[in-house]
């Protein structure tokens, strides 16, 4: 039963939940409403028996009047008898044979005593001289009383039985904007991830802009897939190409000189290939993966370890007011090298290349030629290349370290007015995470 009702839909839970706890309530307020019923009508007979004793106790020193009285009893006391007393206990008058027993305490409400196996509701009413007692029997009350609460029960269950399927109706309607989702759901293609503009109730909310959430991350995750897919196939068969060009000449050239230059042109592509293909990974795992940047970092080891690996000297690199940055190491560290690099291939030999490091800022800067400013505007744009370069490269090497930048929250500001410069400037230094 329990996995039934974990299988089972949203509508038929509600449903039964509904409908069982709706029916537990009615009977609940069924049973209290039957019983107040039975009380309040008790009550009701009661005071009216009283007032009809008090009929008869204005009527007894008019014998026209009582007769009236006793001939024109009310229909739903067809048994209403009485009897009259003395002060001593004698019994003066009774209205059929059945005598109600003198009363030696008097209250002013009804009371039920046991006369002949049957019990009776009596009203008594005295002064000092004689006593009136007023009865009916409670099988015709309980009989009243019974037709009144059936009456009642019937009524109640016929309520019940209308109301349960306005309910079940109710919840039907009320689960049509579900309905409505799962049909825009259902009539789409596989590649539509456009956002959903259903208008739905404040409870569904939540669930239409979490796929709204999801569909804007899957066309995400499939426009990188498709970039990079383009990207690599793009930026491959040139490098491809050229690598099966420079073998097909060493394969047929009859001078060893000649095979051995297209050999070495050869080796030259598949370095070229190799560092690509390495920059475009690189650059897929930035974007794909979810990178975390709430770990300290010693920049300046970084740096020392970058300078290292290009084969700069240790006084390349300038530190002042320095503070613990968060971010990823690894990361970082291949930001520094990327930019050491750069500044290596495109300026001359033996120039100068600094980095400076202070608060919250890196700066790699160069004594070189420099780029004019349309060049300088497009620089970090994916496979981008200046005109007229004599250097290899793939043109994403900037790329890798605008996305490095953005993961730790850090903006890229690249200048040359005396060489080139590029500032790495951390936004707010303290631990964050990245995706």
């Amino acid at each position: 039963m329990k996995n039934w009702l974990k299988s089972a839909s949203l509508a038929t839970r509600l449903t039964l939940l509904v409908l069982l706890l709706t029916s537990l309530t009615w009977a609940a307020f069924s049973a209290v409403l039957l019983y107040e019923t039975h009380d309040e009508v008790s009550e009701l007979l009661d005071k009216q028996l009283y007032v009809y004793t008090e009929l008869l106790w204005q009527s007894l020193d008019d014998s026209d009047d009582l007769k009236i009285l006793i001939s024109g009893k009310p229909d739903h006391l067809p048994r209403v008898v009485f009897s009259l007393y003395s002060s001593e206990g004698k019994l003066l008058l009774s209205s059929s044979e059945h005598v109600l027993p003198f009363q030696t305490e008097y209250e002013k409400k009804t009371r039920t005593i046991t006369l002949d196996d049957h019990r009776w509701e009596i009203a008594v009413r005295q002064n000092d001289e004689r006593q009136l007692i007023v009865g009916e029997p409670h099988q015709k009350r309980e009989q009243l009383i019974d037709e009144i609460i059936e009456y009642l029960g019937i009524t109640a269950m016929i309520a019940l039985a209308i109301l349960l399927p306005l309910l079940l109706l109710a919840i039907r309607q009320g689960l049509l904007p579900l309905r409505a989702v799962d049909a825009e759901l259902a009539r789409r293609a596989p590649d539509n991830l456009e956002a959903l503009t259903l208008a739905v109730p404040r409870e569904i909310a939540p669930l239409r802009n979490r796929l709204n959430t999801l569909f804007a991350q899957v066309s995400a995750t499939l426009e990188k897939e498709r970039r990079f897919t383009a990207d690599a196939a793009h930026e491959l068969r040139t490098p491809l190409a050229g690598l099966r060009v420079q073998i097909e000449l060493a394969q047929g050239s009859p001078r060893p000189e000649a095979r051995e230059k297209a050999l070495k042109q050869a080796l030259l592509g598949v370095d070229r290939s190799t560092h690509l293909v390495g920059q475009l990974l690189e650059l897929a795992r930035l974007d794909f993966a979810a990178i975390q940047t709430d770990q300290k970092v010693d920049i300046v080891q970084l740096a020392e370890y970058a300078l290292q690996d290009a084969g700069l000297a240790p006084e390349c690199l300038h530190t002042e007011n320095t503070s613990t940055w968060y971010g990823h190491a690894g990361l970082l560290a291949l930001l520094l090298r990327n930019l050491l690099d750069n500044a290596k291939r495109y300026t001359e030999e033996n120039a100068a290349i600094t980095i400076r490091i202070n608060q919250n800022s890196i700066c790699i800067s160069d004594n070189g030629p420099g780029v004019p400013p349309e060049v300088l505007a497009r620089l970090g744009e994916r496979f981008y290349r200046p005109p007229g370069q004599s250097q290899t490269g793939a043109g994403l090497g900037l790329s890798i370290v605008h996305r490095i930048a953005e993961l730790h929250r850090a903006r890229v500001t690249l200048a040359s007015d005396h060489g080139f410069q590029v500032t790495i400037r951390q936004e707010s230094i303290g631990p964050s995470k990245s995706g």
